[in-house]
């Protein structure tokens, strides 16, 4: 988002949820995150042929992240895939379905497969920060053995939904997909376990919260003008699995290190003229080093918690992706010092 997120409005909502979701839990309901569900025995198969990661070696309850890239190896869509019985899962930026059902459309031949589009008949809730767990647990055991991206079916009022432990915000982050008749039972049963907490999340304090994950979103970073190491999906991308659209592309990047520019988190203090509310930095700033420019900004926002920090993601040139190097960004009010920081958060879930 390219806005304050401490409005004049808004500032002192955002500031509680924000503070929440990093100290207790926030709840998003709904998140913009649809599910396609693709049956059929030929699905696996097709769809470990058009995407970066190994599918072959997700096991019912696994899941894991995966990059449809083109034929020139750029980003068509991020989409996390669950196995359980029966049936994939995918889940994706709700704008990406029809572009990925699209590809997936133009790469089905005579394969028995079936894709299941869910974003009118279900709908996405994401629980995260510290306690998340805990909170979804208490509703919904299986929880509590779910390692990252790994899924499990429950019920909600008898009514079957799919809750899976996503990329973390704030720490740790659950996303839970069932029929729209279902959600309202959902948010209670989670509120109930809650107690106190459990803060409803603007939509400010969530792009705040992914800024600092580092994690990149459709149609700012993820786009067809970048590959996926640019992006750094290293998790999303198998290097040992055989041949997929754009595969010789992504396989050369690697081997050769052609990779010519690196997504970074830049940090800055936010300056704002007398009277006026610190502003983000305009999507699309010019990122520069030692007068030269390096990189672009592509998604910025103002957090809010009352120290007037800006954060930002960008595309820096790759041997400017140093965590503590200091850069200048091209705003209307003049060039304004930030720092690069780890392309990730520190999380105390990293590694499960």
């Amino acid at each position: 988002m390219s806005r304050a997120v401490a409005s004049a409005a808004g500032g002192v909502a955002a500031a509680a949820d924000y503070r929440a979701a990093h100290h207790d839990a926030v709840l998003a309901d709904p998140f913009a995150v649809a599910a396609l569900r693709v049956t059929g025995k030929d699905a696996v198969d097709l769809l470990h042929r058009l995407s970066t990661n190994d599918l072959k070696a997700i096991r019912e309850g696994g899941g894991a992240p995966t990059v449809f890239t083109t034929a020139k190896g750029r980003i068509l869509a991020l989409v996390t895939v669950h196995r359980l019985p029966g049936a994939l899962h995918l889940l994706v930026e709700a704008d990406r379905v029809e572009a990925l059902r699209a590809w997936i459309d133009h790469y089905t031949f005579r394969e028995d497969v079936q894709v299941e589009d869910r974003r009118a008949s279900h709908a996405t809730l994401l629980v995260c920060g510290p306690r998340a767990g805990a909170i979804v647990a208490a509703v919904f055991p299986p929880a509590a053995g779910l390692s990252r991206h790994g899924a499990a079916e429950v019920e909600v009022e008898g009514v079957p939904g799919l809750l899976v432990r996503t990329f973390p915000l704030a720490g740790d982050a659950w996303l839970l997909n069932l029929p729209r008749a279902a959600a309202g039972a959902a948010r209670a049963l989670l509120l109930a376990a809650a107690g106190e907490g459990l803060l409803p999340a603007t939509p400010e304090t969530l792009e705040a919260l992914r800024l600092e994950a580092g994690l990149p979103r459709a149609g700012r970073e993820l786009t067809e003008e970048h590959n996926p190491w640019e992006a750094r999906l290293d998790e999303a991308i198998s290097l040992s699995k055989g041949c997929y659209v754009g595969q010789e592309v992504i396989a050369r990047l690697n081997t050769y290190r052609k990779v010519a520019r690196l997504l970074v988190r830049l940090e800055s203090e936010a300056a704002a003229a007398a009277g006026a509310e610190p502003a983000p930095f305009p999507e699309g700033a010019q990122v520069a080093a030692e007068g030269e420019n390096i990189g672009v900004v592509t998604s910025s926002a103002v957090l809010p918690e009352g120290e007037s920090r800006v954060l930002a993601l960008a595309y820096v040139r790759d041997e400017d992706a140093v965590p503590g190097k200091k850069v200048m960004v091209a705003t209307p009010a003049g060039p304004r010092e930030a720092v690069v920081r780890e392309p990730r958060a520190a999380s105390p879930e990293a590694g499960r």
